[in-house]
């Protein structure tokens, strides 16, 4: 492309071109028709340059925006798979234009689907044992591995004069399962669990296994090879350990139709680099995850651990990167997701795969420029702005300012239950958005609450030991 300026056209030319623009057929015939002869001023055809450096834009402005967009997708495209298949999120390139909607109706990119009830695999019955649904999720192939990483840490012992015996799969359950029984049956030591005291001590426990046997091999317990190679992971001694639950938890459930996405953390205040200190959070430190759950019951399909800025390039916000991963292993595409301010963004909803709703911040980038103008709303008011991918803002006034994106509502209005200063419960109108986002967004949440029950919390110098 030639590096000298274009002349400024003239407003005959300009006038010529807005009222003749279908049947203009090439850059020459703007000029012609003016009254100008071409010339070396001609700022479409200048001496020296091919004809290939100016293309003619279709009939109307909006294929130019769409051909300027596509040019950008090339030059910097995200792939992921998606049941066998690959999805494309172009990079950012920030043309995204808001106007009000239809006066008729707004038509969203996508629709909500049917709320279906998740099957389970046929071999879990209603006759099923809680210990055969247990081996389902927690296979003996698992344990079986637990034992060969344990056996090869006990030789590792071994070498130091010691002569202590060697594991196998069975004993490796017992030790598990009494962890299990610990986490709901919590006295202020370890050792209590053996005491002869009756208030202290548990009678399974003793009768499962020996205090110095469990207490050794909860010691040297491995889920992978006690030589960590070099290059691996951050989350090497977790990694198999993980990528089973989440072979076992999608195999035996099918995907629900309500899902939502958010972060969870495992507290630890040890040393780590994977640690964090959230101080909104009511675990402030620990380890951060990223979850995609059922909506109603909390069951977990996909996690993955964060560890921290990652050496590979991301294109996009760290949100849109979460999103993106954990939609890789969704299965069923009719599937709606949800999730916070922290992963939504302007250009994460106009090219996700799914339908999705979630709250926004403001000054994130594309985001309406009018929404950012302080006007003052009584409550239950809201207003809507879609873009050219059909994805609708909302902005609503609750006790605050809410904004949400959405790419699969309308501007349809609900209304919810609030209380007004009396104290009364009085019907506020809302719109769906955000009505139908409360309902599906605390899945996360629900299996943090979940598993919280079952917290053992034992001191220990590693990590992924200490709440594993």
């Amino acid at each position: 492309m030639s590096s000298k300026k274009n002349k400024k056209l003239t407003d005959a030319e300009l006038q010529y071109f807005a009222e003749n623009l279908d049947e203009i057929s090439s850059p020459d015939e703007l000029s012609t028709a003016s009254g100008e002869s071409s010339s070396e001023e001609d700022p479409f055809h200048k001496s020296g340059e091919s004809d290939e450096s100016y293309k003619p834009s279709s009939s109307s402005d909006e294929d130019i925006q769409n051909d300027n967009s596509d040019t950008e997708e090339e030059e910097g495209n995200i792939t992921a798979e998606n049941s066998g298949e690959q999805f494309e999120i172009p990079a950012m390139n920030g043309n995204v234009i808001w106007s009000l909607p239809t006066k008729d109706a707004h038509i969203p990119r996508f629709s909500i689907p049917d709320e279906i009830q998740c099957a389970v695999d046929p071999s879990i019955t209603a006759n099923s044992t809680p210990l055969e649904i247990f081996n389902k999720l927690f296979p003996r192939s698992l344990f079986i591995f637990i034992a060969k990483c344990t056996n090869q840490r006990i030789q590792m012992y071994n070498r130091n004069n010691k002569s202590a015996t060697l594991t196998d799969a069975g004993e490796i359950m017992i030790t598990l399962g009494c962890s299990l029984v610990m986490c709901y049956n919590k006295v202020p030591n370890l050792r209590h669990y053996w005491s002869s005291h009756p208030s202290l001590g548990n009678k399974a426990i003793k009768s499962a296994i020996s205090k110095n046997r469990c207490l050794f091999l909860l010691s040297k317990l491995y889920f992978n090879d006690p030589k960590k190679p070099e290059g691996s992971s951050k989350i090497y001694y977790v990694q198999e350990l993980i990528s089973c639950f989440k072979y076992t938890f999608q195999k035996y459930r099918s995907d629900s139709s309500r899902q939502s996405i958010d972060e969870s953390m495992v507290g630890f205040k040890g040393r780590s680099s994977l640690k964090q200190y959230m101080p909104q959070k009511p675990v402030k430190r620990g380890i951060k995850l990223w979850c995609r759950c059922d909506a109603k019951t909390g069951y977990t399909y996909d996690t993955n651990v964060y560890c921290g800025k990652e050496d590979v390039e991301r294109c996009g916000t760290l949100g849109e990167t979460v999103v993106k991963k954990l939609c890789e292993t969704i299965r069923n595409p009719n599937v709606v997701l949800a999730f916070d301010r922290f992963f939504t963004s302007v250009h994460l909803m106009d090219y996700l795969q799914y339908p999705a709703v979630g709250t926004a911040i403001l000054t994130r980038k594309d985001m309406p420029k009018k929404f950012k103008e302080k006007r003052k709303m009584n409550r239950g008011e809201c207003e809507f702005l879609t873009n050219q991918s059909s994805s609708l803002a909302t902005r609503w006034q609750d006790t605050k300012e809410v904004i949400v994106l959405s790419n699969c509502h309308s501007t349809v209005m609900t209304s919810v239950k609030r209380k007004d200063k009396s104290g009364k419960k009085v019907d506020v109108p809302c719109p769906t958005a955000i009505a139908f986002y409360n309902e599906i967004m605390g899945g996360v949440d629900l299996a943090d609450q979940m598993s919280g029950v079952y917290n053992l919390d034992r001191k220990s110098c590693k990590w992924w030991k200490k709440k594993i």
